[in-house]
């Protein structure tokens, strides 16, 4: 009896070792902005990358997910949860989530990685040693050429944005200094949340020629506002974001997210490699293997507006959106 005691014994013993001996899975926490198709897909893209370098999901990792739903102020309280919740390492999608991000885990020795971030260094994300990450920088006087190549009489784009969103009030900037080297005047219209942006949008009804709207996550989360109006008075609108075409604007051009995130994922082996972020400059997608800009444009929304799209346009375009289907050249 007192044999299979013993036995019994080191039996758990020897199960409880291998338990407790048992590595707990990371735990990464992403947080972004705001839920919309670009975002979306540099998520899937980050947790495509881990997977495919084999970190099984619920097995080797696990993934704390969060949005903002486009309040500022929820991106500082996601990010003090993460911090309080200690995991291993933050992905932080879009420039709101970043900077709060960087702020809350300022003080510690936790990574933030970042991503789609149009302009890092601008807002400090370069001043820490355990930050760093992946830019999307457009530049926005790709766009409006492209808006006056699709039809040069045009004279005024109006420009939908949220002013509280860095990245947005940054390239709007950007865009106004690129029209007036143009020739071609900027109207802008702020909407501070994604509820606004219809009425800003409407504020623009006879006042503009074209439509066009940055890498901006509120006007993004809201499209089908801008889409509307400029459907209404038959203008083009470019949105500069290329997972969008299918929502309806006339052409989009930029980054493809999927491939962005897929970058992004690449940074965060590195670090879970043992890389210290101090060690890994900021990427700009330009400088990565994806850095072709993609230029989409919409046939149905174009039939819809009466637009023809010339022929050195449909020259540039990469894929061709045509019956709800896209199709790549």
């Amino acid at each position: 009896m007192k044999k299979k005691l013993v036995l019994l014994l080191v039996g758990l013993v020897v199960c409880g070792v291998g338990l407790l001996g048992a590595a707990a899975p990371l735990r990464i926490g992403i947080t972004k902005i705001v839920e919309h198709p670009a975002l979306d897909a540099v998520e899937q893209g980050v947790i495509d990358t881990l997977t495919a370098a084999g970190y099984e999901r619920d097995v080797d990792v696990e993934y704390l997910l969060a949005s903002a739903q486009g309040d500022m102020g929820t991106t500082v309280a996601i990010a003090q949860n993460y911090l309080a919740q200690h995991v291993d390492l933050v992905v932080a999608i879009a420039t709101p989530s970043a900077i709060s991000a960087t702020e809350v885990f300022a003080d510690s020795d936790i990574p933030v990685i970042f991503a789609a971030v149009t302009a890092p260094a601008e807002y400090g994300l370069d001043a820490f040693a355990n930050v760093t990450g992946v830019s999307d920088l457009i530049d926005p006087k790709l766009d409006l050429e492209l808006l006056l190549n699709i039809d040069p009489s045009i004279e005024t784009i109006g420009i939908v944005y949220n002013p509280g969103e860095a990245n947005s009030a940054y390239l709007t900037d950007v865009a106004k200094q690129a029209a007036g080297e143009l020739g071609v005047g900027i109207v802008t219209a702020a909407a501070e949340n994604s509820s606004a942006v219809f009425q800003a949008a409407q504020s623009l009804i006879g006042r503009v020629d074209a439509l066009y709207a940055t890498t901006d996550n509120t006007v993004a989360s809201a499209l089908e506002a801008v889409i509307d109006v400029s459907l209404e008075i038959d203008v083009p609108f470019l949105m500069a974001d290329p997972s969008s075409i299918a929502k309806g604007p006339t052409v989009c051009a930029g980054w493809d997210y999927y491939s962005h995130g897929l970058v992004v994922g690449d940074v965060v082996l590195d670090v879970l490699d043992g890389t210290s972020p101090a060690d890994i400059p900021i990427t700009y997608q330009k400088d990565t293997e994806f850095n072709e800009r993609e230029v989409l444009l919409n046939l149905d929304t174009a039939g819809l507006t009466n637009i023809v799209f010339p022929n050195a346009v449909i020259a540039e375009a990469t894929s061709i959106y045509f019956g709800d289907t896209l199709w790549s050249r």
